[in-house]
């Protein structure tokens, strides 16, 4: 294991910040590599970077040393001891952060973000509202990284649940996914957030309203061959299949619909009762 962190991180940019930083700082030793996966696209940009979770300060010199000179550097804690960050040029703004009421004011003056970085008190409630909170104030091609997601896992948090905060981000997945539906696709996630990506624990949100876009199949205009589609060929419904095109020549088009609506019906049954014999991949 110590070699593989070595190795991973040691000629890190991001890595070597962090040594350097005064002031103690902890972190995961596989964040590192993720860090510079993500972060790399920013360096040359002057950025917004908000950190959540302030302690002794550490972090906010690591990032301060990592991006462009004249990027803001805010820090936000419960603790109203941070306040003494201030006088090494950060902006601290002391508040709770499952408050609704705190993000009001703080964006107010904030507005816009390009990183925000949660490595705060790690409960649900806090992560959830966190990026409810600020998912409309980051700025496009920006990200929210949440840290320490093993806490969805851990008693001490009150999960495993079916509301911990690694569930609200799956759920994020799904909502995103469900492109079919027009009436969820208007929800605000799918606004917003066009990409999640889950880690050893770390979970971010890509933000892109450009890239936040109903997908719909389109065609090439290439030749067709009357390629047969295979996909049902291994189940009862192969004939089914070979033969819909006919009732729709032959039917018209209320029975048709009929028709094929019945059979979606069953093929979701069908696969419902099949999709049991992979339970022993869920557990």
């Amino acid at each position: 294991m110590k070699k593989n962190f070595f190795t991973l991180n040691k000629k890190l940019k991001i890595y070597k910040s962090f040594k350097k930083s005064k002031f103690r700082s902890l972190k995961h030793d596989n964040y590192f590599f993720i860090y510079e996966e993500i972060f790399k696209f920013y360096l040359k940009k002057k950025i917004t970077l908000v950190e959540i979770g302030v302690a002794n300060g550490g972090s906010l010199f690591m990032w301060k040393d990592y991006f462009k000179k004249n990027s803001k550097i805010i820090g936000i804690d419960f603790n109203p001891t941070a306040k003494k960050w201030i006088r090494y040029g950060f902006n601290i703004f002391i508040g709770n952060q499952k408050e609704d009421s705190m993000w009001k004011i703080f964006l107010k003056k904030t507005k816009k973000i390009d990183i925000l970085i949660d490595d705060g008190g790690h409960t649900n409630e806090q992560q959830i509202n966190t990026f409810n909170s600020v998912v409309k104030n980051i700025n496009d091609g920006g990200v929210i990284l949440f840290e320490d997601t093993h806490c969805s896992y851990l008693k001490n948090f009150g999960n495993p649940s079916n509301f911990s905060f690694i569930n609200f981000a799956f759920s994020v997945v799904n909502k995103i996914n469900q492109n079919n539906n027009k009436k969820l696709f208007n929800y605000n996630y799918q606004k917003y957030v066009y990409k999640v990506t889950f880690y050893n624990g770390i979970v971010t949100f890509h933000i892109d309203k450009n890239k936040c876009i109903r997908s719909s199949a389109i065609d090439n205009g290439g030749k067709i061959l009357n390629a047969n589609d295979y996909a049902f060929n291994d189940t009862p419904f192969k004939h089914l299949e070979k033969i819909k095109p006919y009732f729709r020549k032959i039917l018209n088009k209320f029975f048709y619909s009929f028709l094929k609506n019945n059979l979606v019906y069953i093929k979701f049954i069908y696969f419902k009762i099949k999709s049991k014999k992979f339970i022993k991949y869920f557990s």
